[in-house]
Parts: C-alpha cells; sequence; structure tokens
C-alpha cells in the first residue's frame, strides 16, 4: 500500500512538472511577416520535410511530418515565434489530410511557401526561404530562396535557389506570364517582394519554365524616396518590344531632385541605360557593348 502510494505522489510529481513547462495558453504573435495568413488560408509546405508539432514552440513534442507540396490549412492565428535557419517566424496550428485522416498540429511558418501559382498544365510553382544571412562587411544581408515546380502528382520536378534581397518589404506576389515570345519557353515565373515605404526597394526575381528545367532571367527593381531620387527598372521581352525575338532588354531610368530646396517641386534629372540579353532557345547571355 505504501509502495502504490508513493508510485502516485511520483506520478502526479511528473505531471505538475510538465503542466509548469507548458504554459496555459498561446501567445499571440502580432509582428508582421511576409506570409500574411489569415485563418482559413490553404498553404503549401515549401520544406523538403517539414516536422509539425503539439505546441507552438521548436522544443515541443514532435507529432507528425509533412512532405515539401503538401496542402495544409491555416487554423489559427499566429502564436509564439523561433529564430529558426536564420530568420524569425511565428508559429501556426494546420489541419491537414493524411492517410485519409484529418490531423491538425502546429507548424513553423518559415517551413511554408510563400505563395503558390499554377499554369495552364496544372504545374504548380512555389516558392520560399531556406535561410537568412546577415551582413557583413562585404555583403548585404539576404535570403537564400527556392523556387520548385510540382507536376499534377504532388512530384517535385525542377528547383532552383537564388538570393532574395528582402529588407523592410511588407509583401510578396507572384504571377505566371506566357512565353513572352521566347523560343523554347513555356512560362515565365514572376515573384516579387514589395516595398511600400520610402527607401525601401520593390524586387521582382523571373524564372523562365521550358517545362523541365527553371532558367534564371534577369531581376528587376525599383526604389524611390520622395522628393529626393527615384529609380525604376523595365524588362521588355520579345512580344512586349515587338523586335528581335531573342533579345530581351533591361532598361534603367535613375533620377535625382536637382532642387536644393526639398520643399520646392521636384525637378529631376534622370539618367537613362539599358542592358542588353540574348535568348537563343537553350542559354541567356548578356550583350556586351564596348564603351
Amino acid at each position: 500500500m505504501k509502495k502504490t502510494a508513493i508510485l502516485f505522489l511520483f506520478s502526479l510529481a511528473i505531471l505538475f512538472a510538465y503542466a509548469q513547462e507548458k504554459p496555459a495558453a498561446y501567445v499571440v504573435s502580432k509582428e508582421y511577416n511576409l506570409w500574411n495568413f489569415q485563418k482559413g488560408d490553404t498553404a503549401y509546405v515549401f520544406a523538403d520535410m517539414a516536422y509539425i508539432r503539439d505546441y507552438p514552440d521548436s522544443k515541443s513534442k514532435l507529432i507528425d511530418s509533412l512532405p515539401e507540396g503538401a496542402t495544409v490549412l491555416i487554423a489559427s492565428e499566429g502564436y509564439n515565434g523561433n529564430k529558426i535557419r536564420g530568420f524569425y517566424a511565428p508559429w501556426y496550428k494546420i489541419t491537414y489530410l493524411k492517410d485519409n485522416r484529418k490531423k491538425e498540429g502546429f507548424i513553423w511558418l518559415g517551413l511554408l511557401a510563400l505563395h503558390s501559382i499554377q499554369n495552364e498544365d496544372g504545374e504548380q510553382f512555389i516558392y520560399g526561404f531556406k535561410k537568412f544571412k546577415s551582413a557583413t562587411e562585404d555583403e548585404a544581408s539576404y535570403y537564400d530562396a527556392e523556387i520548385k515546380v510540382f507536376d499534377r502528382e504532388k512530384k517535385c520536378i525542377a528547383r532552383a535557389t537564388y538570393q532574395a534581397s528582402v529588407d523592410g518589404q511588407t509583401g510578396t506576389e507572384t504571377k505566371i506570364l506566357a512565353g513572352m515570345g521566347l523560343k523554347n519557353i513555356k512560362n515565365i515565373h514572376r515573384s516579387a517582394f514589395l516595398g511600400e515605404a520610402c527607401g525601401i526597394a520593390t524586387q521582382y526575381y523571373y524564372f523562365a519554365w521550358n517545362g523541365q528545367n527553371l532558367i534564371r532571367f534577369p531581376d528587376k527593381m525599383s526604389v524611390a524616396d520622395a522628393s529626393v531620387f527615384y529609380h525604376e527598372e523595365t524588362i521588355l521581352f520579345p512580344s512586349e518590344h515587338k523586335g528581335d525575338q531573342t533579345m530581351i532588354y533591361k532598361k534603367i531610368v535613375e533620377a535625382e531632385n536637382s532642387n536644393e530646396n526639398l520643399n520646392d517641386e521636384p525637378q529631376y534629372k534622370e539618367t537613362k541605360s539599358q542592358i542588353n540579353y540574348t535568348w537563343d532557345g537553350t542559354t541567356l547571355s548578356q550583350v556586351l557593348t564596348m564603351k
């Protein structure tokens, strides 16, 4: 009898300690993030493998895993937050189907794709962050980003990495363009990180898709600071410039306000330049010009 009582008290002590370690309520994360998911939104696993936990914290119990491309439903607002892979993001409760059963758990937001879009053939394009690299004396900070393509059976058939210059942007968007008059190109995928404040650049990243491979195409960006300067880049594909079908043009306009009194109407002095690229059906090359 005495032994049974001791075991009972020992079990109660373990349960009490566990309860003390695990907060009774989740802490809502009020910080803005680029994913900007709302309850009820559909999202997709970006990481090669995403772990699902029983509580919104990296130290909580692992209860399941989901492969890249898996579909989940956002079932809560953001909670807590952890810095993983070099960047901070909250946790969300999700629901999903696995083995014909509805399941739920918590996922760290950085494991989900920022956006998803399909082309006319039902091929799905997603992109997200792999990790964050802090700035050094020689290099600005950036995210190691990746774009992935999935076929109708949710098999990843192509992927490509790139460095995304994200610092202060307030949103993202994605778009699928047609072949834009380029030989052997089915689609062009464009992702954007949107800068909506003065001095914060909007960055666009282009990848051409030939049905088998993703090919990095020229980026573009725009940035402005009211009454001080602006910088605008434009990409023109053959279907837009109506000229040589092998050429892509990147037009750049830089301007500074030459009026020393910033309270007066700005008088911008513009400088224009252009970078030319050639596409032979398989390879993109920059055309070098002699000065």
